[in-house]
């Protein structure tokens, strides 16, 4: 009877470190599994990251260069402005300058990363805060700033259609070649020109548009600077 108990004994014990040993097998297997899992999270995340801040880079280069434009054009809305009420007689270099205050750009935001995100989903970006802000930029911030750049542009080309032809040689305000930025307007009557009120109010009016526009362009400037170094920090955590 003694030996029978020691041989029960002996195979519990024995099944009993079996069973532990396939636990803990299955312990370290799940374990494997979730770090190859956040590996791989991690992996996907720092390359969201880096794709979105190669974007936020192009996206303040056009920012930069949007904003150059418009505050030539609002230099060029008060040279034409003084020209018109101080100036009597026409010299050649106003040509560039009514040209310059109808000045328009298109920001074309480089939204490849933020649309990839989209798809992946928002939860792919560990920071609930970072995440915020990433949306906050590309679907707040950049909708604002494409809806008063058509406000502005709009402006623009219905004076262009209703009053310029009537009053200038030609619209050209982008030159075929570089610098692109150059085009020249010359007035086909000056002295008509500086007694037109309604051309003088247009003027005033693309003066205000393009400081407010330039306005919008810097806060979304430093919306991007900011979003960009955030992404920066995060890459570095991650890393």
């Amino acid at each position: 009877m003694k030996k029978i108990i020691n041989h029960f004994k002996d195979n519990w014990i024995r099944h009993g470190f079996e069973t532990l040993y396939v636990i803990i097998g299955i312990l370290i297997a799940f374990s494997l599994n979730d770090w190859n899992e956040d590996r791989k999270a991690r992996i996907t995340e720092i390359s969201v990251l880096n794709e979105l801040i190669t974007g936020l880079s192009s996206d303040s280069r056009d920012l930069d260069f949007n904003i150059e434009k418009h505050n030539q054009a609002i230099k060029s809305c008060e040279i034409v402005l003084k020209a018109l009420n101080e100036v009597e007689e026409y010299n050649d270099s106003l040509a560039y300058h009514f040209a310059a205050v109808h000045y328009y750009t298109t920001f074309a935001s480089n939204r490849g990363a933020y649309e990839s995100l989209k798809s992946m989903g928002f939860e792919t970006i560990s920071s609930k805060p970072l995440r915020i802000k990433i949306i906050d930029l590309y679907d707040r911030w950049y909708s604002i700033l494409e809806v008063n750049q058509k406000i502005l542009t709009d402006d623009i080309h219905d004076l262009k259609r209703n009053f310029n032809q009537d009053h200038f040689d030609k619209f050209l305000v982008i030159s075929p070649e570089p610098p692109y930025y150059a085009g020249e307007m010359i007035p086909v009557e000056f002295k008509q020109l500086k007694d037109n009120q309604h051309y003088k109010y247009h003027i005033r009016t693309l003066h205000g548009s393009h400081s407010v526009f330039n306005t919008i362009n810097h806060v979304v400037s430093t919306q991007v600077a900011e979003l960009k170094s955030s992404c920066q920090e995060e890459l570095k955590r991650l890393e």
